[in-house]
């Protein structure tokens, strides 16, 4: 017993000041940890595509190509990538370019895209379109030049053009509708859209095709998630041309960042709109630093608005309808009531009530009715209430 009495003890407001610390700081590692693990693991992943398998055989020549990812503006509608030539297959018997070696199995090859699934940014470029097969070839492929110091490297640039999936038509024969598709930046930052890769290779003596086929694919674009897949191929087996589909969204990190900073949007309102109430309309008393708050906010939301990355110039998309624009709005409301009433009166003044935390408290929790005292006299009087808003001010 005598060794109990020799503990030292604390006064409460130690303790709360040791539990205040100790929370804090674990409070200043965590946070920063799990933010840091989230950052890098929902962050938008490598521009990746993977060939199908090889069902060609060595006797047949095949050329490869990379592709790395440069840019991808979805405002402007384009994607950006370079390519080069990863692999020939053709047999490389000849040390030096000669006329023996122009004759060998490494022939010239051209290769074609799609012109129409290409972006043209200026107006020269701009060439009468049509349906039929490209006869101009965006690089011109020469095996033997690569014994040449003087050649060029073997390396093109294409400026691939971005359209919503409602270009592609269902099973049913129908186009789906935008709604469904989610292909505008009115559904920012839900929004989808595609990009077509269609390129093939001819020899240039015969102008018999050449297998041609995308290898891998790298490269990254910020704020962007974007995949690839193979499109079906009508002919089987060796994979005579490139037909890939690549899909551009948001990233995830884009998303999570734009549903927080809405539902910031929405619960900071809330509590203004509830200061406005309780100060205007029920005449509680309120310090006048909070009472400008709401004028504050309002600019200061259009800011935060302008963090979104890659959000729309202006207000219009899917978040500002439920989120940005009802928030201005109230926020706009609160403002000018919560300015408007110093017309009137002065929040602030200690005759009006103040509403506490106490107070309210008392009002909310389920009371019984007040017992009845008697005098000697044999009169009853009632007790007294347990509290008082007016009480509560003066304290």
């Amino acid at each position: 017993m005598h060794s109990e009495s020799n503990m030292p003890t604390y006064p409460p407001h130690t303790k709360k000041i040791r539990r205040c610390f100790f929370f804090s700081l674990a409070f200043v590692i965590v946070i920063p940890i799990i933010c840091t693990v989230l950052g890098s693991k929902l962050h938008p992943q490598e521009f990746a595509y993977k060939a199908d398998d090889d069902t060609s055989d060595d006797s047949t020549r095949k050329i490869s190509l990379h592709s790395d990812l440069i840019s991808a503006d979805l405002k402007q509608g384009t994607m950006v990538l370079d390519w080069s030539v990863w692999e020939d297959t053709c047999p490389s018997d000849c040390s030096v370019a000669n006329d023996t070696c122009l004759s060998s199995e490494c022939t010239v090859v051209n290769i074609y895209f799609d012109t129409n699934l290409l972006h043209h940014s200026d107006i020269g470029d701009i060439q009468s379109s049509g349906n039929n097969r490209p006869v101009d070839p965006i690089f011109i492929w020469n095996a033997t030049a690569d014994n040449d110091r003087f050649s060029n490297i073997a390396t093109f640039r294409t400026e691939l053009a971005v359209f919503p999936p409602d270009d592609f038509v269902d099973d049913d024969g129908t186009k789906p509708s935008v709604r469904d598709t989610l292909s505008s930046e009115v559904y920012y930052p839900f929004d989808r859209y595609l990009a077509a890769i269609s390129a093939f290779a001819e020899d240039a003596s015969s102008n018999a095709t050449v297998p041609l086929s995308l290898e891998s694919t790298s490269g990254l674009a910020v704020g962007l998630k974007i995949s690839a897949v193979p499109l079906i191929d009508e002919v089987e087996g060796i994979p005579e041309r490139i037909a890939v589909l690549v899909t551009l969204e948001r990233a995830t990190s884009v998303k999570c960042y734009c549903i927080i900073i809405t539902i910031i949007f929405w619960l900071i309102t809330l509590m203004i709109c509830l200061v406005m109430i309780m100060t205007v309309g029920f005449g509680f008393q309120q310090r006048n630093e909070i009472v400008v708050v709401p004028v504050a906010t309002v600019f200061a939301f259009t800011q935060l608005r302008s963090t979104m990355p890659g959000a729309p110039d202006g207000f219009g998309d899917i978040l500002d309808f439920v989120g940005v624009l009802p928030c201005l709005v109230l926020l706009s409301i609160s403002a000018v009531t919560m300015v408007g009433i110093y017309v009137f009166t002065d929040p602030a003044k200690d005759s009006r009530e103040k509403l506490t935390w106490s107070a309210l408290v008392n009002a909310v929790r389920p009371r019984k009715a007040p017992s009845e005292t008697v005098d000697p006299k044999n009169n009853t009087v009632p007790l007294p209430e347990s509290y008082s808003m007016l009480s509560l001010s003066k304290d």
